[in-house]
């Protein structure tokens, strides 16, 4: 059985159990006297449309570039932080949290709690007073409610429910339903940035930002029930809640006081369908509805399983051998799982944490950081046949292309569009980090090459799919991407280069001081080439825009390329510097090896810069960096280096979720420990195991690209390729026994 189980109830957020529809997210921890259910929408966002408003001007990046040119980077930075950048980004937000209160509960016998990945549900178990109690929860996609339902054996069985939200909420009048309205905040400030009101809140009636509500249906299946004071209280030995989510968000351009959508309403008409349906056949349907999805593909590896042992202590006994195969086989299957559950048709892209988060202030605000990690959120879609699941990041990017069109217009005075290294809801495409109180933050934030990152996964959803029809729908969002780049590049005696930027998060030393900005960093290279060579393969499939493909391809020949360091390793900026950071965590001078295909075996020499590289910066990071060193290894073909990299990953990190100290790894219920959580490392890893098992390369499939001596025989089936292909083989002492392409 595919499941994640324990012996105990959770004791936080790292523990819990996730669960989801793409837009409805639940924790579930599992409780005997108390069980707890965190639930999150993914649409539920501080902020509204235009609440971030531009301050950056394009005179301040002429200035900017000037002075870097006259080799004054420290003034360069300082004007960049002056004039170019605006204000934060919006912040996920927290719904609330469902409580079932279970009066008289004793101790625990025989306990057991779990996630069955092969039928998406959490099941609780246990032994109390002499009587078998089990809960389930599930997240229906076709019907768009949470389903809870508690069995207990125990005749005089009572529970009373309530439900509370970390925002300004009233109660609502609804017959025989619990119900709540609430408001998100108009303004939340990031958990790293200090300040006399770091979240605030416009009058109720009076709300400029999202409004939502909550609606809890009850269905006493053998007992009774009565709602009253904010409770429901049931004394039934099985009963069902029945919860909806909704906000009135009606799209990123659109401000929530003019929606017409009534949230309550909405929850109102799902909750009671979702009844008159039935159990059975809510849960029928979607288990039917998941496992169109997640049963596309299995993997087995040989070798030991220790499916026996609760996963926590599992993971504790991998670290002393790294010998579980299985443990592998089931993250692979867990990466799998989260993207069903947190990004569908019709639902919002994953953010940093998925549709998770039980913070006021989340890490980062559990925004979309797009340096990254929502591009790293999406690596498993198309190899592991979940294209549907991508459809989220494409409605994303074709919201930030119109407001990015402005922002390449305004700052660089260039055409197509671009975004920097924060959005969020509202798709802000602006750099942000302007109420930081020193220029530091231009290291993060000046970074205008993510559009170009985010628009080769169009480009990439048709390299899969062959769908033509979805190539001509996106084009003008791909080709603006290219456009921009190809405005951005300048003249130099050695060719064109990338103008001022930097290599994200990074720094170098120069003259004694700490330095960000540089010309011709390594991964705008890279990324300019990807989207460059997308447009033109694009224009040429679609039979359109010959001029434009004709000034890329001249662009590409006079592009001024890598360089490489006295070490022999690839070099992250214009010149060697000495590094503050030699291990830093983003690998962004290798993205031309992974995720891009610009460095390959057709650049013997260069390819050998990038290993030297990945050597220099070792194989330890914090998540999601780990997780990005799988893939590159994969791609240089060391499967032993790549597997050194996921026992790295599979770390037990005991503790909170939101604690920023330690190293990368896993928590209890295999969440990605940055630390503190974010969920980037969980697609890493499992795009990664694809990505050794394997490469989609220009001749075709290669299987078994890096595969480890450990990893002796298996069997996989159902992994996509290029070409609109599904890969399906087994192996015996590393060598392929069997495979079918088809």
């Amino acid at each position: 059985m595919k499941e994640l189980w324990y012996a105990r109830e959770a004791d936080g957020f790292g523990q819990a159990l996730p669960i989801g529809n793409g837009s409805l997210g639940a924790m579930v921890y599992g409780g005997v006297r108390r069980e707890r259910l965190s639930l999150n929408e993914d649409t539920l966002w501080s902020g509204y449309p235009g609440a971030n408003a531009p301050r950056g001007t394009h005179e301040g990046v002429e200035e900017g570039e000037a002075l870097l040119r006259e080799g004054r980077v420290k003034d360069a930075e300082r004007t960049v932080w002056q004039k170019c950048l605006s204000d934060w980004s919006a912040a996920y937000q927290p719904a609330g949290t469902l409580w079932l209160d279970f009066p008289g509960a004793g101790e625990a016998f025989s306990y057991r709690r779990s996630l069955d990945l092969g039928r998406a549900a959490a099941v609780t178990e246990y032994r109390g007073g002499g009587y078998a109690v089990r809960r389930e929860a599930f997240c229906s996609y076709p019907d768009k409610v949470l389903v809870v339902r508690c069995v207990s054996e125990n005749p005089d069985a009572r529970a009373i429910v309530s439900f509370e939200t970390p925002h300004p909420s009233r109660p609502a009048e609804a017959d025989g339903v619990l119900a709540v309205r609430s408001i998100a905040p108009v303004y939340s400030a990031p958990s790293y940035f200090q300040c006399e009101n770091p979240v605030v809140y416009d009058p109720f009636d009076d709300n400029r930002a999202l409004s939502y509500a909550v609606t809890v249906l009850p269905v006493a299946l053998d007992g009774s029930f009565c709602i009253a004071d904010g409770k429901i209280e049931l004394a039934s030995r099985d009963f069902l809640l029945l919860v909806s989510v909704a906000t009135n968000f009606e799209g990123f351009d659109r401000l929530p006081r003019e929606s017409a959508v009534d949230p309550l309403a909405v929850c109102l008409d799902r909750v009671r369908k979702a009844a008159a349906l039935g159990f059975d056949a809510l849960r029928e349907r979607h288990e039917s509805d998941y496992r169109a999805l997640f049963d596309r593909v299995s993997l087995t590896l040989g070798g030991e399983d220790r499916a026996e042992l609760p996963t926590d202590e599992r993971l504790r006994e991998n670290e002393k051998d790294h010998a579980d195969t299985g443990l592998v086989s089931l993250l692979f299957d867990y990466g799998r799982y989260l993207t069903i559950a947190s990004s569908r048709p019709g639902t919002r892209a994953t953010n940093l944490q998925g549709i998770w988060n039980e913070e006021l202030r989340a890490p980062w605000s559990s925004n979309y950081t797009i340096n990254i990690n929502t591009e790293m959120n999406y690596w498993p879609a198309e190899a592991c046949a979940l294209p549907e699941c991508h459809e989220p990041l494409f409605d994303f990017i074709e919201g930030l292309a119109k407001n990015g069109a402005e922002t390449a217009s305004r700052l660089y005075r260039c055409r197509g569009w671009c975004s920097h290294h924060n959005s969020d809801i509202w798709c802000l495409s602006e750099p942000v980090g302007g109420q930081n109180p020193s220029p530091e933050s231009v290291g993060w934030a000046y970074w205008s090459s993510s559009g170009a990152w985010l628009a080769r996964d169009l480009w990439q959803h048709y390299e899969y799919t062959g769908d033509l029809d979805f190539l001509r729908r996106h084009w003008e969002t791909l080709r603006g991407a290219g456009l921009f780049m190809l405005d951005r590049l300048q003249s130099s005696p050695d060719g064109l280069i990338t103008p001022m930027s930097t290599s994200p998060e990074n720094r170098y030393r120069l003259n004694g001081e700490v330095c960000c900005l540089s010309e011709n960093c390594a991964v705008d290279i890279a990324i300019t080439t990807d989207i460059l060579t997308a447009c033109i393969g694009a224009a040429r499939v679609l039979g359109t825009d010959e001029a434009l493909e004709a000034s890329m391809e001249e662009a590409l020949r006079r592009l001024k390329g890598y360089s490489a360091g006295s070490k022999g390793q690839l070099l992250e900026w214009s010149a060697e510097f000495e590094e503050p950071e030699p291990l830093h965590r983003h690998l962004s001078p290798l993205y031309g090896v992974y995720p891009g295909e610009s460095i390959d075996a057709s650049s013997p020499e260069l390819l050998a810069a990038c290993e030297q590289l990945m050597r220099l910066r070792g194989n330890d990071a914090t998540g999601w960096g780990i997780a990005w060193k799988i893939n590159v290894w994969a791609r240089l073909k060391n499967g032993e280096e790549a597997k050194d990299c996921l026992d790295k990953a599979m770390r037990l990190v005991e503790g909170s979720a939101f604690s920023y100290g330690g190293g990368g790894g896993l928590y209890a219920n295999l969440l990605d420990a940055h630390p503190p959580f974010q969920i980037d490392g969980n697609f890493g890893v499992t795009a990664g195991i694809a990505e050794m098992l394997v490469r989609s390369g220009p001749d075709g499939p290669e299987l078994l690209p890096a595969i480890p001596a450990g990893w002796k025989s298996g069997s996989v089936r159902g992994l996509r390729v290029k070409g609109g292909k599904s890969v399906s083989f087994s192996w015996e002492d590393g060598k392929i026994v069997s495979s079918r392409v088809e």
